[in-house]
């Protein structure tokens, strides 16, 4: 049984018996073996990146196209399940799925693969692996964590690999040194071993636990925002919503007038957000905090957007995992979504 100060190194050895600290702990040391990765793109010139994924997969295009329209690349549109009538002229289609096996991104996949587009296939192996090497696209193999969503550095800077490949990193090039650096010295900070009074991801987690998250983030950082959510959803088996800026700031901040004291509001911030939506959100946070509503907030640290993106999901992917050991939950077992993956088989 855990003790009082269940976010002690000991306590949390002893609540995890799957080590999923360990998982955390080796994030930059996946972000460089995946940036060692060479891809043989099918060619250099490319206008627009199409990414094909679904959930956590998805996630590492989520990321990427925040980054791209933060640093000046080039269009990347992210479809999930379903893919629209989309030209593939002048475009390079990255498909991910982190087990190789998930059924939506294979239907996306066999649907453009017969278009012969220039095709770049990233996963652990499976039936997306089979496909690529039947249909000639170019597959690179990345190695899986424990679970899917523990592999996102690995997934997300493969993709990275792949754009540098294809010569879509002109001026943007630097900021993956940064990035590596910058994890590094999160790791460091967010540690099972460091105090809550020193330690973002166990402040942020002792905020999320008290009720029900509701996660804010501006228009180049909905990827984070959307990854915090859906890592609380499966790493602490709780309820959370997630909503961006501009959007939020003109309907959802009406339901604040009379706060319900189960919601948690929680603001993700960085350099380099939009004047206007900084302006007003913090004009949003001003009436939070006369209401009496306790607000959450984390910062972006780092030099590049990157780099500030992924600090800000490092950060938030521990706090759902301190998240879940608060509220008395073993973080590594997705129960009901195995449930539902074997309605498939």
């Amino acid at each position: 049984m855990v003790g009082q100060d269940k976010l002690s190194s000991a306590e949390i050895v002893m609540a995890d018996p799957k080590r999923v600290y360990e998982l955390y702990d080796h994030w930059p040391s996946d972000v460089e073996d995946a940036l060692k990765i060479q891809v043989e793109v099918p060619r250099k010139k490319y206008e627009r990146i199409i990414y094909l994924a679904v959930g956590g997969s998805a996630t590492a295009g989520d990321i990427i196209s925040d980054w791209f329209l933060s640093s000046g690349g080039i269009e990347i549109s992210v479809f999930r399940g379903n893919l629209p009538k989309v030209s593939l002229e002048n475009a390079l289609v990255i498909v991910c799925s982190t087990s190789g096996d998930t059924e939506e991104t294979l239907q996306m996949a066999r649907t453009v693969v017969r278009k012969h587009p220039d095709m770049v296939a990233i996963s652990a192996g499976g039936k997306l692996k089979e496909l690529a090497e039947k249909e000639g696209i170019v597959h690179v193999g990345i190695r899986l964590s424990k679970a899917p969503r523990y592999t996102l550095p690995y997934s997300l800077f493969a993709a990275v690999s792949t754009l540098r490949s294809a010569s879509l990193l002109d001026g943007m090039e630097w900021e993956l040194g940064e990035t590596v650096s910058n994890l590094k010295k999160t790791s460091r900070n967010i540690g099972r071993a460091v105090p809550t009074e020193r330690n973002t991801s166990k402040q942020i987690a002792r905020i999320a636990a008290r009720g029900e998250p509701c996660i804010f983030a501006t228009s180049v950082s909905r990827s984070v925002a959307r990854r915090f959510k859906t890592c609380l959803n499966e790493n602490a088996k709780m309820h959370a919503t997630y909503n961006s800026a501009p959007d939020f700031l003109h309907n959802e901040v009406e339901e604040w007038e009379q706060p319900d004291g189960r919601l948690q509001p929680i603001f993700i911030q960085r350099e380099g957000d939009p004047a206007a939506q900084v302006k007003s959100r913090e004009a949003f946070i001003r009436i939070l905090e006369k209401k009496g509503v306790e607000v959450g907030r984390v910062l972006g640290k780092g030099k590049g957007n990157l780099s500030q993106l992924m600090n800000l999901c490092y950060t938030l992917d521990v706090a759902s995992y301190y998240t879940g050991l608060l509220r008395g939950v073993d973080p590594f077992p997705i129960r009901l979504i195995d449930e539902i993956g074997r309605a498939h088989v």
